[in-house]
Formats: structure tokens, sequence, C-alpha cells
């Protein structure tokens, strides 16, 4: 049915094609939909058989009903851009929060272990001699998985040992690097939404901007 709609929506209003057959082109087609049918009215009904055919010719015969309907795509259009520009701010909002959670995490066992040492408590080392064994482990089990010829269960084993410790040298590297680390994250988190946003302000606003 909508199929018979594309050609002359597209040909109104082609900025509608990266959403018509993005990620949400069914919702968006939907959308469509019903602006055309809100335009044609009563001349046709879209949900019945040759609908879409009767409301394409009424609009290529029409020249007032094809303007109005450029009219009401280009404002859909707006809409729809700003839904998805919601949407992707709150996506760079959730990341960032996470983001600084797992910094705050980090921040939290050093602070910790600072005031251990601070203490001359022998707990202050527990992060160095877990480190140590967890990086040694990996090490080993990895020269052993690689330089050994192992059966296939065994060398299936070795593997998921080898994943579980690569994983956990992850988080130590996470914990000793991983303010500087998650500070250069942080930041090209914020400057890709700064471009982001920038890109989402249309160029002939930017230019009236400038003029003034």
């Amino acid at each position: 049915m909508f199929g018979l709609l594309i050609p002359l929506v597209l040909s109104l209003a082609p900025q509608l094609a990266s959403m018509i057959f993005g990620t949400k082109g069914a919702e968006a087609t939907a959308k469509v939909a019903g602006v055309v049918q809100t335009v044609v009215g009563t001349v046709a009904d879209l949900s019945a058989p040759g609908g879409a055919a009767a409301a394409v010719a009424h609009i290529q015969a029409n020249q007032q009903a094809a303007e109005e309907l450029a009219a009401k795509l280009s404002d859909l259009h707006l809409q729809m851009q700003k839904e998805q520009d919601a949407e992707s701010d709150e996506c760079r909002k959730d990341a960032l929060d996470e983001l600084k959670a797992r910094l705050g995490d980090t921040g939290s066992a050093r602070d910790m272990a600072t005031e251990l040492a601070k203490a001359h408590s022998g707990l202050a080392y527990g992060g160095v001699i877990v480190s140590v064994v967890i990086v040694a482990a990996f090490g080993c089990t990895t020269y052993a998985v690689l330089s050994n010829h192992l059966s296939a269960t065994d060398g299936q084993f070795g593997s998921i040992l080898v994943g579980t410790l690569a994983a956990m040298a992850t988080q130590v590297a996470n914990y000793w690097l991983g303010s500087s680390v998650g500070s250069s994250n942080k930041n090209a988190l914020l400057a890709n939404a700064q471009n982001n946003l920038a890109a989402s302000v249309p160029s002939h606003l930017m230019k009236s901007d400038a003029q003034r």
C-alpha cells in the first residue's frame, strides 16, 4: 500500500528518505501515511484496496493538495528530527552518567587505598598484590594455552579461563589507569556531543545568526 506513495512522498519531501528507510522506518511510514490521509480526506481511504493509487492520482491532479502535503511533510520531518535529536541526547547523557559512575567507583577505591596507606595499614597493599596475581595468572595461563597442544576439551576450557582472566586483567588496568583513560573517553564523548549538536542546527539558521 505505502509503496505506491513513496515516489510521490519523496518527490515532495526528499528529506524523509533517511527516516522512511531508517531503523524506525515502520514508525515513520505510519506517520507519513497519516499525513497523506489527512490531506486527501474522504477522497481516498489508504487502508482500502486501491486507496493509495487514488490518493496519488488526487494529489498529482490537485496542485493545492500537493502544496499542502509538501508543507505537512516538511513539518513532520522537523518533528521527527527533534524526536531523534532528543533520543540521541538522552543516549549521550546515559553514556556520560555511566562513565561518571565508573570514574567515581575507581576514585572511591583509590581514596580508600590512600587512607589505608596513610594509616600504615597492611591492607593498603591488598590492591597491589591482587593486581600482580591477576596479571601474572593471565600471562602464565595465556602462555600455557598457546605453547601447548591441548585437546579439544582442554583447549576449550583453556580459552574460557584465558577469557575470564583477560576480563579481570582489564579491571586491573581500569583500576590503575582508569582516571586518565576515563577522562580521555569523557572528553571524546563531550566533543562528539558538541559536534552532533552543531551539525543538528540548520545551516540557514547559522547563516542568519552570523549576519546579525
